[in-house]
C-alpha cells in the first residue's frame, strides 16, 4: 500500500505541475511566486483530492462492527483490513480522476444517469389588498394584476386569482413572481453540424396546462437574425429546414447532427453558416437572492384598469421564498434523497423485485435473460466413449442430422475420424475422410446438410468438399480478423430455406453472421456480423468450455461445446435478446380448485402494469418480452389406505386427496414454502407422497407415480396439475 500511495503522489504531482495547495491556503504555483507574478494574479491550482486515503480507510474500519461483529482484528497485519487499503487506494484514485472531469463531461454523464440540475423556482406569496378610498363599492382585482417592488431593479409579482376588495376593508390573493425576460447573445456558429450553445441561465419552463409539454422553454432563437423553430426531434427535419432541439437533460440548444448511413449520411436539419451569431430570448426566475419579504409595500403597476392611489398592496405572507437554480452537486444531492429516478433494474433479479413490491395486477413474476435448454443432457454420441476423449473437430449436419463424425489425432499426427450414429440407420461414407490440406491439421468442419459438402478449415485455409483450398477471409469475404485464421470452431444454426447463422469461435470470443447457401458457396446475406464474448452469449458454459473450445455442433438448436473429455449444451443467447417477463396473476383464492387456463391468461392490464414500472427502472437498450409461463401439464395417480373403508370414507379421502395435490402443485400457493411451486422444478413422485402425508383422512399411501412431461421442466416454465387418480385400498 506504501508503493501504491507513492505511485498516486508521484502521478498527482505530474498531472497538476505543482504543488496541491490545502483546501483554505493560498492557491498559487511555486512557479508564479518564484517568477514574481503578483499573487491575486496567480493561476489557482485546485485541489483535486479532497477525500483522502486514510479517512476512506478509518470510515471502513468504523461500519465494521456493526457490519461484521465477528471481525474483531483491525489492524494492518490482518487480509482483510488489506483488502480495504487497496479499495481505498482505488477509490482515491478514482475520486481524484473525477475531480478533473470537466463541467461538459460532468453533465453529460448526470444526463445519463436522469439527474437534471433543476431552474431556480419563482417565489411565491400572500399579498394583502387594502382599500384608501371612501367608494362604498367593491373592488375587483382581475388575475394577473402586476405588482411591483420599487427597487434598483424592480421585483414584479403577478396575482394568481381574482380577488374581490369591500369598500373600507381589504382581502387577501395568492401571488407569484413574474419571471424576468433576458437576451442572450450565445456564441458564433463554426459550421460544424451538431453545435450545442449553453445559455448563462436555466430558463424557467412551468408546467403547461396543455397535455403535450412546450418543444422549449426558450422565447426565441435567432440565427444571424433569422428565427428558428424548435423541434421534437432532428428525424423528420430535412438539411435545409432552420430548426433546433432543446436537450431539456443538459439544457443545451442543439443545432441539426450529421448521421452516418450506408448511402453516405444525412444531414438532419440545417447547419448554421460560419460565423452567423446565436442569440436567444428566455425567462428565468432569481432565486433567493433577490426576494421580498413580509411588510414589503407592492405598486400596481400602471396599465391596469384600476383606479389609481386607492389600493394599498402589502406582502402579508411569504408561501415558499424562490430557490436558486440548482448546480451539479446539489442535483446529485437530490437524486441521492430519492427525488429523482436514481433506481435501476440492472439484473434479472432487480426486475422481480421491482415488480413484486408495487405491482397489483401480477401474484408471482419471473424475469430470465436467458433459458436453459429444455433436455440438459448431453446426446450419448458426443460424450466419451462413443467419442475419443480429445477431438480437434466434429461434423454434425446443420439440417436433419443422422450421425456425428469425430476428428482426433492418432499416434502418428495424423487426423482420423470416427463415425458414430444418431440414429440406427445411419452409416458412415466416404465424405468423412478428411481433405489432404487438413490430413496433418484440422481446425473445423461444417456440415450444412447430411448430403452436401462440408467446409473444411486449417490454418489460413478452406475448402469446400471435392475444392481446391482458398483462403478462408477469400472464401468468406468480410470475416475479420483474427477469425481469418486458427479458428478453434465453427457451427451453424438453420434459419429458413437454405439462410444459416454462422458461428466462428477463438480463444473467449466468436463472429457470427447470417449467410446464403447457394452455388456451394456462402454468401453474406443481410446485416452486418457481430463479434461477443463467449461467456456472455452462452451464460450457462462452465469456465473450463468458454476457452479455445475443440469442438462446437448444434442440435435442434442447442449448441454442444466440446473440452478434452467434456462435453456441455447450451443455448445461444443473441445480443439483442429480449427479457422475458413470465407474469402470473392473482388466482383464485381456494388453491384446492385447480386454476383454468382462462384464470392463468395474462391480460391487457397486467401488461400495462408491468411495462409501466419495468419502463423507468430498465437499462438503455434492455427490451422487454412479457408473456405466460410455460406450463407442464401433468397428472398425479397414487394408491393410498384411508382410515374407513366405507363409501363416505373413500368419498372423502379422494377430495382430501385431489384438494392436497392441487394445493401442493399450485403456481401460487404451493411448493414447500407455500409461495408457489418453484420454477423450473420438475416432478417425482415423492413430490406426490410429500403432499398426501398429511391429508387426515388417509392412513397410508402405498405407491404413487406422474405422468406427463415434467421430467424436464425449463427455467421459464411451471407444472400444472390437470387431473389425479386416486385409488382407496383397505
Amino acid at each position: 500500500m506504501q508503493e501504491l500511495r507513492g505511485f498516486t503522489s508521484r502521478r498527482r504531482a505530474g498531472a497538476l505541475r505543482g504543488p496541491v495547495v490545502p483546501a483554505g491556503g493560498p492557491a498559487r504555483s511555486e512557479a508564479a511566486v518564484g517568477s514574481g507574478v503578483p499573487r491575486e494574479n496567480a493561476v489557482p491550482v485546485p485541489d483535486l483530492d479532497d477525500v483522502r486515503f486514510q479517512a476512506l480507510v478509518d470510515a471502513a474500519k468504523r461500519a465494521l462492527p456493526s457490519r461484521s461483529p465477528a471481525w474483531t482484528d483491525h489492524n494492518v497485519s490482518d487480509p482483510g483490513v488489506t483488502l480495504l487499503e487497496a479499495c481505498a487506494g482505488r477509490v482515491d484514485a478514482l475520486v481524484y480522476r473525477a475531480n478533473r472531469m470537466t463541467p461538459v463531461q460532468r453533465s453529460r454523464l448526470l444526463a445519463l444517469m436522469g439527474i437534471t440540475p433543476m431552474a431556480a423556482v419563482p417565489l411565491r406569496a400572500v399579498v394583502r389588498f387594502t382599500r384608501t378610498d371612501s367608494v362604498r363599492e367593491d373592488l375587483v382585482v382581475p388575475a394577473g394584476t402586476r405588482l411591483t417592488a420599487s427597487r434598483e431593479r424592480p421585483f414584479v409579482l403577478r396575482t394568481t386569482a381574482p380577488v374581490r376588495v369591500p369598500a373600507n376593508g381589504s382581502a387577501a390573493v395568492g401571488a407569484v413572481e413574474q419571471p424576468e425576460a433576458f437576451t442572450e447573445e450565445l456564441g458564433v456558429s463554426d459550421g460544424t453540424s451538431g453545435q450545442r450553445f449553453n445559455p448563462s441561465r436555466r430558463p424557467w419552463s412551468p408546467a403547461a396546462p396543455a397535455p403535450v409539454p412546450p418543444l422549449s422553454p426558450l422565447t426565441e432563437v435567432k440565427v444571424n437574425g433569422t428565427v428558428w423553430q424548435p423541434v421534437a426531434s432532428f428525424a423528420g427535419a430535412g438539411p435545409e429546414t432552420p430548426c433546433y432541439w432543446w436537450d431539456d437533460a443538459v439544457g443545451d440548444v442543439v443545432f441539426g447532427p450529421f448521421v452516418p448511413l450506408a448511402g453516405g449520411g444525412r444531414q438532419l436539419g440545417m447547419v448554421p453558416l460560419p460565423g452567423a451569431p446565436v442569440r436567444v430570448a428566455y425567462t428565468a426566475c432569481r432565486g433567493a437572492r433577490d426576494g421580498v419579504s413580509p411588510g414589503t409595500e407592492l405598486v400596481v403597476s400602471p396599465g391596469t384598469e384600476l383606479p389609481v392611489g386607492i389600493l394599498l398592496a402589502v406582502v402579508e405572507e411569504v408561501v415558499a421564498p424562490g430557490r436558486d437554480a440548482e448546480d451539479w452537486r446539489r442535483a446529485l444531492e437530490r437524486a441521492a434523497l430519492g427525488l429523482a429516478p436514481s433506481r435501476r433494474a440492472v439484473t434479472a433479479a432487480d426486475h422481480e423485485r421491482i415488480l413484486a413490491e408495487q405491482a397489483f395486477t401480477v401474484s408471482r413474476a419471473r424475469v430470465l435473460d436467458s433459458v436453459r435448454p429444455e433436455d440438459p443432457r448431453v446426446p450419448a454420441p458426443l460424450c466419451p466413449p462413443a467419442r475419443p476423449d480429445a477431438v480437434v473437430a466434429c461434423a454434425v449436419a446443420v439440417r436433419d442430422p443422422d450421425r456425428a463424425v469425430h476428428y482426433y489425432l492418432d499416434a502418428n499426427g495424423d487426423v482420423v475420424h470416427r463415425s458414430v450414429p444418431l440414429n440406427p440407420i445411419a452409416e458412415p461414407t466416404a465424405q468423412d475422410d478428411p481433405p489432404e490440406f487438413a490430413r496433418k491439421r484440422l481446425d473445423a468442419v461444417l456440415e450444412l446438410t447430411q448430403a452436401g459438402p462440408r467446409l473444411w478449415f486449417s490454418g489460413d485455409r478452406c475448402a469446400w468438399t471435392g475444392g481446391e483450398p482458398e483462403s478462408i477471409t477469400k472464401e468468406l469475404p468480410g470475416l475479420p480478423d483474427p477469425f481469418g485464421a486458427g479458428v478453434d470452431a465453427v457451427a451453424a444454426i438453420a434459419h429458413d430455406s437454405d439462410d444459416y447463422e454462422v458461428f466462428f469461435f477463438r480463444d473467449d470470443a466468436f463472429y457470427h453472421r447470417r449467410f446464403s447457401y447457394r452455388d456451394g458457396r456462402l454468401h453474406p446475406s443481410g446485416g452486418r456480423g457481430v463479434r461477443s464474448l463467449i461467456a456472455e452469449s452462452f451464460p450457462h458454459l462452465s469456465p473450463h468450455c468458454v476457452r479455445n473450445p475443440d469442438a462446437v455442433v448444434t442440435l435442434r438448436g442447442v449448441f454442444h461445446f466440446f473440452k478434452g473429455p467434456r462435453t456441455e449444451s447450451t443455448l445461444w443467447l443473441p445480443e439483442d435478446a429480449a427479457l422475458r417477463v413470465l407474469l402470473v396473476p392473482h388466482l383464485p383464492a381456494d388453491p384446492g380448485i385447480p386454476p383454468g387456463d382462462a384464470d392463468l391468461e395474462v391480460t391487457d392490464a397486467m401488461r400495462e402494469e408491468t411495462f409501466g414500472l419495468l419502463d423507468g427502472a430498465r437499462l438503455l437498450g434492455d427490451r422487454l418480452q412479457v408473456a405466460r409461463p410455460d406450463y407442464r401439464l401433468f397428472r398425479a395417480r397414487a394408491r393410498v389406505r384411508a382410515w374407513t373403508y366405507t363409501r363416505d370414507g373413500v368419498k372423502q379421502a379422494k377430495a382430501a386427496a385431489g384438494r392436497a395435490l392441487s394445493r401442493y402443485f399450485h403456481p401460487t400457493a404451493g411448493g414447500p414454502d407455500g409461495r408457489g411451486w418453484p420454477w423450473g422444478r420438475r416432478v417425482h413422485a415423492s413430490d406426490v407422497l410429500t403432499a398426501l402425508e398429511e391429508v387426515p383422512e388417509i392412513r397410508a399411501v402405498l405407491d404413487a407415480e406422474v405422468s406427463g412431461p415434467v421430467s424436464e421442466v425449463p427455467d421459464n416454465g411451471l407444472v400444472l396439475l390437470r387431473g389425479c387418480d386416486i385409488e382407496v385400498t383397505d
